[in-house]
Parts: C-alpha cells; structure tokens; sequence
C-alpha cells in the first residue's frame, strides 16, 4: 500500500460530507489532467479549522487525497503543489504530513505567503496539480 492510499484509507468515510461553514474543494480539468483548489484541512468531525498549522495539513492532505481518488488519481500522480500560508515560519511542522502524504512523489513545489484567507482559522490552504495523459487537454 502507499503511502497516499494509507492516508486515504485512515480517512473515516463516515465524514465525507462538507459542513457549510467550509468551502469544499473546486476541482478542474485542465490541460492535461486536474486542478484541485481550496484543498484545507477542516475537521468535520469537530466542525471546526484546527488551530495547529501541522493538523491542517494533515487534513488537507486527508481531503486532496479524497477528492482525487473520486476522480480515479491519487497524490501519487500530483506533480506540482502550492502551499498558500499566513506564515512560512510554521510550515516546517507539515513536513512529516507531506512526507507521508506524497511519499517518494516529489512534486514542484511553490509557497505563496498570504496576508489571510476568507476564514481567519484557517493556516493553510493547497493545491495541488495531477498531470494525466488518458484525460487530454482541456481549457
């Protein structure tokens, strides 16, 4: 199994609705393959944006992971992911989440350093770029 799949797998498919309150993730083809945005790490189960960095990765990696795997991809085939943060300080303490998420994928990476997004909890935001040769190119 790995490690993408492990992760996808840990996720309780019991929660797999969106709460209001979080702007699920917009998926779109582009060329060659998909583009997920606004991927974040929301805890359903508590209803609310954890306040460590670190856990909202790994719940943004939780969902990306979900959201692919409903297109038939897995963060396997992600070639590129920008990280959007409040603070670039913090974003060390995701290492262990994106080294389990992405396990020996190492996509292009790009940081951007926001003032804030639309939620003030909310730490970090994703996305994340799959190229696939079977979806073609669509603009």
């Amino acid at each position: 199994m790995t490690p993408a799949s492990a992760l996808a797998k840990a996720h309780d498919s019991s929660d797999q609705t969106f709460c209001p309150e979080m702007t699920p993730p917009r998926c779109e083809r582009a060329r060659g393959g998909l583009r997920v945005r606004n991927v974040r790490g929301y805890d359903r189960r508590k209803g609310c944006f954890p306040k460590r960095i670190a856990e909202q990765c790994r719940l943004a990696f939780s969902t990306g992971s979900e959201v692919l795997s409903e297109r038939g991809v897995s963060l396997d085939d992600v070639v590129r992911v920008v990280y959007l943060v409040k603070d670039a300080g913090q974003l060390s303490s995701c290492a262990p989440f994106m080294r389990e998420a992405l396990g020996e994928n190492r996509p292009a990476t790009t940081v951007l350093i926001v003032d804030g997004f639309d939620r003030p909890d909310v730490e970090i935001e994703m996305e994340l770029v799959v190229r696939t040769p079977d979806m073609g190119d669509v603009n």
